[in-house]
């Protein structure tokens, strides 16, 4: 059992979803939502919002970057931000998640993906800290990749293989996508 999300975001009038890549293990080269299995006593939306803190390292809403890091402190010091955007959007938009397609019958996926909206960050800076960190304070190297709407559904129509495997078998996904565009287009 696990969950994800993926957050949104409107800017200069377009839609943009975030997605990390990593440059080592199985997930190189693919777009990644951010998500892992459900800790103890969690439940789907509370392990969605643990993952996206701790896989970006806690910097997605530090103002000090230098100062950012993955410690329970930390992560605990962000989760209710990243609660309280949840909250919002699912309180508006019920129908922003996903459940995970089952592929194999005798292995399926537990699994829910969240489209949750998110104030819009220029991740430029967070991506060059992870680049040139030399003191091995991240646990993985990763890249924030902001992709827009229109791209993200022509990804899922054409180039699936793009995407992580979880993201890419997310029932309903492109559904959602349009939904998103139709409700904030402005």
């Amino acid at each position: 059992m696990g969950a994800g999300v993926i957050p949104f975001s409107v800017h200069d009038k377009n839609i943009y979803f975030l997605f990390q890549t990593v440059f080592s293990g199985r997930k190189t080269g693919y777009l990644i939502d951010f998500g892992g299995g459900l800790g103890a006593g969690e439940n789907y939306q509370e392990a969605a919002i643990r993952e996206f803190v701790e896989e970006t390292e806690t910097m997605y809403f530090s103002n000090d970057l230098q100062l950012a890091k993955r410690s329970i402190e930390s992560v605990n010091a962000q989760i209710p931000i990243v609660k309280a955007l949840f909250d919002k959007t699912l309180v508006e938009h019920p129908d922003y998640y996903c459940k995970r397609a089952t592929v194999n019958q005798l292995k399926p996926k537990d699994w829910q993906s969240f489209f949750i909206k998110f104030p819009y960050r220029d991740i430029t800076d967070l991506n060059y800290v992870w680049k040139n960190d030399q003191t091995g304070r991240f646990k993985k190297r990763r890249e924030l990749v902001w992709i827009g709407a229109d791209k993200l559904l022509t990804i899922y129509a054409s180039e699936p293989d793009r995407l992580w495997k979880r993201v890419r078998q997310l029932e309903n996904a492109r559904d959602v996508i349009l939904a998103i565009q139709k409700d904030f287009m402005l």
